[in-house]
């Protein structure tokens, strides 16, 4: 519970710093919010975003697929593959050079006198500053985005990107698929002299033969069971052949290949490897979380992204070591495709010689060629059946980058984002101000609070003086006001009265000028009057006096005067409006007399004056600075010292004190002048008997407007009343 209550009474103590700074926070909060706001709007450059949306397929998958989705998800890995050929010195270079981008961001962007970038300034520019590609995850959809301060810029930047990566997809596609056909071609050129010299052969055999030729297909039936294997055989070779072929096809294709493009080749034709596989999506996610470190502003030498360098590394070597054994397995495997097709031909050479032998007729040379002209036909039939496919391939091939949707010109700028910009203004402001709030109280040294003012100084507070406007002077209309109470409280306190016929004499005095201390005595001065006593009110504050200017009463002759000696101190003394009031204005003193002020010629006038009125109320000078402050101080009976609430440094208050007392001055209590009584809980009285006033002058207003009439009419309530009504604190 005692935790709980030291909790409360800390955060009771930071609102009141947040309450009494209020202004401060108000105007800093007003002043970032104007200028965040003027920033965004007026100072920060328009940046125009400005996008792209491709669709891709993977390499080797460009014909038509009417069975599957066109939408087909892609391997992640692919993805970054194909987002850095985007991002690559052949997709970018033509780009700058094509649209002039090098000279227009030299001048608008770099400010440079050069003409143009370099083009790696330029490509660096182009990465940090301009191009930003992504893919939306689960489609094969890649968004091209192109920032910059002109939106037709931004425009043909993110089109241009699109257009190059396209052709440059669409001519390695062509560059691989013109390749296969070239190497068919050349296969059934080759074959068709195979064809044509077995056909020769054939002919001869049956010219020689005459009309013992055989027709087509004669004599099948008769075949022996080495015939009918050596018939199989054949049919094993030339299958064996055409497999032999594709593989070294393929092996002839992929050998040149880089890393990248072989593992994808493979995976188009079925040869993929989940191992691989795997090590790339390992790899991609670290390159992923080693770009999240340095954007988070981690340091390349950063333990932690050394470590995922090496992680990274390894991975790396582990898909080289493993790519290097996927080539060996499609050169191993062409090898041994030759290797069966060598043991095949073997097979079918002793076949051969084991059928020779067993046949004595003239058909066996015959029936051989007719054999092996059927058979390298069926190759060529093969080779044509492959190229036919192709050429159908080919005209229902689509392009391997499709571009869903060309950028165009934005109408709004991107950058900056106002609303969020403005938010952040509103909460940086709130932010600043309350800190601001914070470090002025902890570097304020004044006084803030009556018990602050009583522990340093060791007196009593006598009262508290609210900071409507500032001091007011009281007179008939505004000794009203419940801004006059803390005069009378300080009457009440003080309880000066006349014993043996001689009346007290006090002065107000303050540390610094503009504390409030001529105002203080002259009210004190008017609340003493009006309750009956006849008061004196001395201006000793020959250097600005100011008593005069109050009282609207002339200062032609006064106290500088009888300092002169031009007379004793009654023969200046001056009726004032309110009865009981008199004063002694401080007169005309030429800048040379300044300093006559005696303590002699003080304590005379004193001594006369208490023995003609009940209250001798001195004004006086600073006494911090100014000697006569002290000799007044030194004189009279009774000193009070005003203190202007957060005006001066506690240490300043304390030094005037200590200047009283070292002229032995009694000083018996201050008066807090301008305070902000809703500052502190410690002034809720003096802020809450203004409300009791405010109270009753209402009720008096409501019974004179409603229950006076003159002439039937109901009694309106002058303008000047409805001022003292309405007035609070």
């Amino acid at each position: 519970m005692l935790e709980n209550s030291d909790n409360t009474i800390h955060l009771r103590e930071y609102f009141k710093v947040i309450r009494g700074r209020l202004w401060v926070i108000f105007t800093i909060f007003i002043l970032t919010v104007v200028t965040g706001v003027y920033v965004t709007q007026q100072v920060l450059p328009k940046v125009y975003t400005a996008t792209t949306l491709i669709q891709i397929t993977p390499r080797g998958e460009t014909a038509v697929q009417f069975d599957s989705p066109t939408d087909k998800p892609f391997d992640i890995t692919a993805f970054q593959s194909e987002m850095e050929n985007m991002q690559s010195k052949d997709v970018l270079g033509p780009i700058i050079s094509d649209l002039g981008l090098d000279k227009v961001w030299a001048k608008r962007d770099f400010k440079s006198n050069m003409d143009s970038l370099s083009l790696s300034q330029a490509l660096d520019y182009m990465h940090k500053k301009v191009l930003n590609i992504n893919f939306k995850h689960g489609t094969s959809i890649i968004e091209i985005d192109a920032d910059s301060q002109d939106p037709k810029e931004a425009a043909n930047i993110a089109n241009a990107v699109a257009d190059r990566y396209k052709a440059l997809r669409d001519a390695e596609e062509e560059k691989r698929s013109s390749g296969g056909e070239d190497t068919i071609r050349e296969q059934i050129a080759q074959q068709q002299k195979v064809v044509d010299e077995k056909k020769a052969i054939v002919d001869k055999l049956r010219m020689e033969m005459g009309d013992a030729a055989p027709g087509t297909g004669d004599d099948k039936g008769s075949f022996t069971r080495d015939e009918q294997s050596l018939d199989q055989r054949q049919k094993d070779l030339l299958l064996a052949k055409e497999d032999a072929d594709s593989r070294r096809v393929l092996m002839e294709q992929v050998k040149d290949l880089s890393d990248d493009a072989f593992v994808n080749t493979m995976a188009a034709m079925g040869h993929e490897q989940a191992s691989i596989t795997g090590l790339r999506t390992d790899a991609f996610k670290l390159e992923s979380d080693i770009d999240n470190l340095l954007k988070d502003g981690f340091e390349e030498n950063h333990p932690r992204v050394q470590s995922l360098r090496a992680e990274l590394d390894r991975v790396r070597q582990q898909m080289k070591e493993v790519i290097v054994g996927m080539r060996n397995a499609v050169v191993v495997d062409s090898q041994m495709s030759d290797s069966r097709v060598v043991l095949l031909m073997q097979d079918v050479d002793d076949l051969k010689k084991k059928v020779a032998t067993e046949q004595n007729t003239k058909l066996s040379p015959y029936r051989d060629a007719v054999k092996e002209y059927e058979t390298q036909l069926s190759i060529l039939t093969s080779f044509t059946v492959r190229m036919q496919q192709l050429e159908v391939d080919k005209q229902l091939t689509q392009s391997s980058v499709q571009i869903r949707d060309r950028a165009s010109p934005p109408d709004h700028p991107s950058k900056p984002n106002i609303p969020l910009y403005t938010i952040g203004s509103v909460l940086g402001g709130l932010f600043f101000g309350i800190v601001v709030a914070f470090l002025i109280e902890y570097l304020d040294t004044s006084i803030k609070a009556m018990a602050d003012a009583e522990q340093l100084l060791g007196i009593p507070v006598l009262t508290v003086i609210p900071n409507k406007g500032g001091p007011i002077p009281l007179d008939g209309q505004s000794a009203r006001l419940p801004h006059a109470e803390g005069y009378r409280i300080l009457r009440a306190k003080l309880d000066l009265k006349v014993e043996n016929g001689v009346g007290p004499s006090l002065s107000a005095l303050s540390g610094g000028p503009g504390e409030g201390k001529s105002t203080t005595i002259y009210n004190l001065a008017v609340v003493c009057a009006q309750a009956g006593q006849s008061v004196i009110l001395v201006d000793c504050d020959l250097r600005r006096p100011t008593i005069h200017e109050l009282l609207d009463v002339p200062n032609e002759r006064g106290l500088a005067n009888y300092l002169r000696g031009e007379g004793d101190a009654v023969e200046f003394i001056q009726q004032t409006p309110i009865p009981t009031l008199h004063v002694l204005t401080a007169g005309d003193m030429p800048i040379s007399d300044i300093g006559s002020l005696s303590g002699t010629k003080v304590r005379h006038m004193l001594d006369d004056l208490k023995q003609r009125y009940d209250l001798v109320l001195v004004d006086s000078p600073p006494v911090l600075g100014i000697s006569d402050g002290s000799i007044i101080a030194r004189e009279v009976d009774y000193v009070i010292l005003v203190i202007q609430h957060r005006r001066y440094p506690r240490e300043i208050s304390l030094r005037a004190k200590r200047a009283i007392e070292e002229v032995h001055g009694n000083c018996i209590g201050m008066v807090l002048n301008s305070v902000a009584i809703k500052s502190d809980d410690s002034y809720y009285y003096y802020s809450n008997y203004g409300n009791y006033y405010k109270k009753a002058d209402r009720e008096k207003s409501r019974k004179r407007a409603g229950g006076l009439k003159t002439n039937g009419k109901p009694v309106v309530a002058s303008s000047r009343q409805k001022d003292l009504d309405s007035d609070e604190f």
